[in-house]
């Protein structure tokens, strides 16, 4: 029977909290008779420190809490040999040890808080700007890094879309002349927003800019103006005129 390497491949959770090392797998070589012939050694990343085997069983635990943010996986070597003479049984061989993530980093918002402007009367739906959040945990493993956006503040003048973030307008003829700027508190939540999911949040500050929306107005609209000039006035002479003003600053 070809000889060769038995094991599954190696992971480790991380932020174990435990007292004991942490189990991590067995390796094992289908020459071992169980009866201590064999001796199993461990090198590469962390052997000896972060990772321990037990020569003569080939089980291998973990003795410290590991971060799968700082360092993702180790590379391990392998190697079984003859107790007594020393030679190897087995190759050696390469393994990973790779660090199961974790919820344990809530989502940022790298660039906020946010300042932008929109026209005053700006259409419902109208984009105001995309806010974005990272989530250093695994995106490849569960939801841990998977992020949807809402408003906490804000409503009922804007809305968020929850899987872009992209911040639309939710009411029609906003007016600068009513109110010129808003605050709003966005949110960002892992876990695709389920119980549990860890969340940041980051401020957008929106300023109406204007539009010319207002006609202009006689400051005196109830009264009556008169003006009387001779009829002898030629061009360029002094007469009373009529200012008009406007709202608008």
């Amino acid at each position: 029977m070809k000889r060769g390497w038995v094991w599954n491949q190696f992971f480790v959770l991380e932020e174990y909290t435990g007292t004991d090392p942490l189990y991590v797998g067995k390796l094992h070589s289908d020459v071992d008779r169980g009866d201590g012939s064999v001796k199993y050694i461990l090198s590469g990343e962390g052997a000896g420190s972060i990772f321990i085997i037990d020569e003569s069983t080939g089980d291998i635990h973990a003795t410290k809490r590991l971060d799968r943010e700082e360092q993702a996986y180790y590379a391990l070597r392998a190697q079984a040999v003859d107790r007594i003479t020393n030679k190897p049984v087995e190759p050696l061989s390469e393994f990973i040890v790779k660090i199961q993530d974790i919820n344990d980093n809530e989502p940022r918002f790298l660039d906020g808080p946010y300042v932008t402007s929109i026209p005053e009367m700006s259409p419902v739906g109208t984009s105001v700007i995309q806010v974005t959040a990272t989530d250093a945990d695994d995106p490849t493993y569960g939801s841990s890094a998977r992020v949807v956006y809402s408003i906490l503040q804000g409503q009922p003048y804007f809305s968020v879309e929850p899987k872009t973030g992209i911040i639309r307008t939710a009411l029609p003829n906003m007016d600068r002349e009513v109110k010129d700027r808003y605050l709003l508190v966005i949110q960002a939540k892992d876990m695709v927003g389920q119980m549990g999911g860890l969340s940041g949040t980051t401020s957008i500050t929106v300023t109406l800019s204007d539009v010319n929306d207002n006609p202009p107005h006689f400051s005196r609209s109830k009264e009556l103006y008169c003006f009387f000039i001779k009829a002898n006035y030629t061009s360029n002479s002094h007469c009373d005129i009529v200012l008009l003003g406007k709202v608008k600053q």
